[in-house]
C-alpha cells in the first residue's frame, strides 16, 4: 500500500517533469532552452557532489553510456519541440519509452509477458496513433506554416527518437544505480556529467544565439534544470518507500499534466481524438507498469 505522502510526492514529481518540459517548449528556440536548463542542473548537481561518494569503477561504463544517450535525448527532445505541439510530442516521447523498454526486455532478456501486459501494449500503440493523428484543418495549417515541409511529421520522428533515448538511458541508469550501490550518488554524478556535452554542443551549434539569450529566458531555463533534478530525486525517494511498479505507474500521470499545460498555459488546441488518446495512453502505460 502506498502512503498519502508518497502518492502526493510522486504526483508532484510528475507535475514538475511536465513543467520543466513546458519551460523548454515555451522558449523561442527550445534548443537554447535545453542548453541553459542543462547549465542549471549541472551546476546544482556539482554543488552537491562533495556530499556523496564517487561511484565505484563498475558504475562508470553505465554513467558514460547514459551520458551519451542523455545528450542525444536532449537534442532530439529540443528538435521535436521546435516542430510540434507540446501536447503531441510529450505524450509520444513519454508513453513510447515504457513500451520500448518492455519490448526490448522481451526480445533480449527473454522475459515473458502476461495477459495484462499484452493488452497494455496494444492499448499504448492505439493511444499513440491517436495522439499522432491530426485533423485535416490542422494538417493544412501546419503545412502552410512550414512552407510545404511537414513539421508535424518531423515532430513525430523526433518524438519517437526521444522515446528510444528515454528507453536507453532508463536501462543504463537502472543497471548503473545497481552497480553503484547508491542511487542518489549515481544520479547526482549523472546530472553533473551529462550536462556538459549538451551545453558544449549547443553552444557551438547556436553560438550566435546561445550567448545572446535574454536574461529572463536564461533564469527560467536554469530553474527548469532544478525542477528536473527535483522531479527525478522525488521518484528515487518514492521507489525506496513504496512498490516500484506503483510509483512508476503514478509517475506517468505527467502525460496528463503535460496535456493540461499545453491547453491552458501554451494555448494549444488538441482535438477530441488526441485528448481521448492521451487519457487512454496514461491508463495503458500505468497498466503496463503495474504488469
Amino acid at each position: 500500500m502506498i502512503s498519502t505522502a508518497v502518492l502526493l510526492a510522486v504526483l508532484a514529481s510528475a507535475l514538475l517533469h511536465a513543467t520543466w518540459n513546458a519551460v523548454v517548449k515555451s522558449r523561442a528556440d527550445p534548443t537554447i532552452g535545453i542548453a541553459w536548463l542543462s547549465v542549471g542542473s549541472g551546476v546544482a548537481a556539482g554543488l552537491a557532489l562533495p556530499f556523496v561518494a564517487v561511484p565505484p569503477a563498475a558504475a562508470w561504463p553505465f554513467l558514460l553510456a547514459s551520458t551519451a544517450i542523455h545528450t542525444v535525448y536532449n537534442l532530439m527532445l529540443a528538435t521535436a519541440y521546435s516542430h510540434g505541439d507540446f501536447s503531441r510530442v510529450y505524450p509520444i516521447a513519454r508513453g513510447g519509452a515504457p513500451l520500448i523498454v518492455t519490448l526490448a526486455s522481451l526480445a533480449f532478456l527473454k522475459e515473458e509477458l502476461g495477459d495484462r501486459a499484452l493488452i497494455a501494449i496494444c492499448l499504448i500503440l492505439l493511444a499513440i496513433s491517436g495522439v499522432a493523428w491530426r485533423r485535416a484543418g490542422e494538417r493544412r495549417a501546419r503545412h502552410e506554416r512550414t512552407d510545404g515541409a511537414s513539421g508535424g511529421d518531423r515532430s513525430l520522428l523526433f518524438a519517437g527518437l526521444t522515446a528510444v533515448a528515454i528507453a536507453g538511458y532508463t536501462i543504463a541508469d537502472g543497471l548503473g544505480a545497481r552497480a553503484a550501490g547508491d542511487a542518489v550518488a549515481y544520479i547526482l554524478w549523472l546530472f553533473f556529467i551529462d550536462a556538459w556535452p549538451t551545453i558544449l554542443i549547443i553552444a557551438w551549434m547556436r553560438r550566435d544565439r546561445f550567448y545572446r539569450a535574454p536574461p529572463g529566458d536564461i533564469v527560467r531555463s536554469m530553474a527548469g534544470g532544478l525542477l528536473s533534478m527535483l522531479a527525478y530525486g522525488i521518484v528515487v525517494w518514492a521507489m525506496v518507500s513504496a512498490p516500484v511498479a506503483v510509483v512508476a505507474a503514478l509517475r506517468e500521470s505527467s502525460i496528463l499534466f503535460a496535456a493540461l499545460i499545453g491547453v491552458f498555459v501554451l494555448k494549444e488546441r488538441p482535438g477530441p481524438v488526441r485528448i481521448a488518446a492521451i487519457v487512454l495512453l496514461v491508463a495503458a502505460v500505468a497498466l503496463l507498469r503495474l504488469s
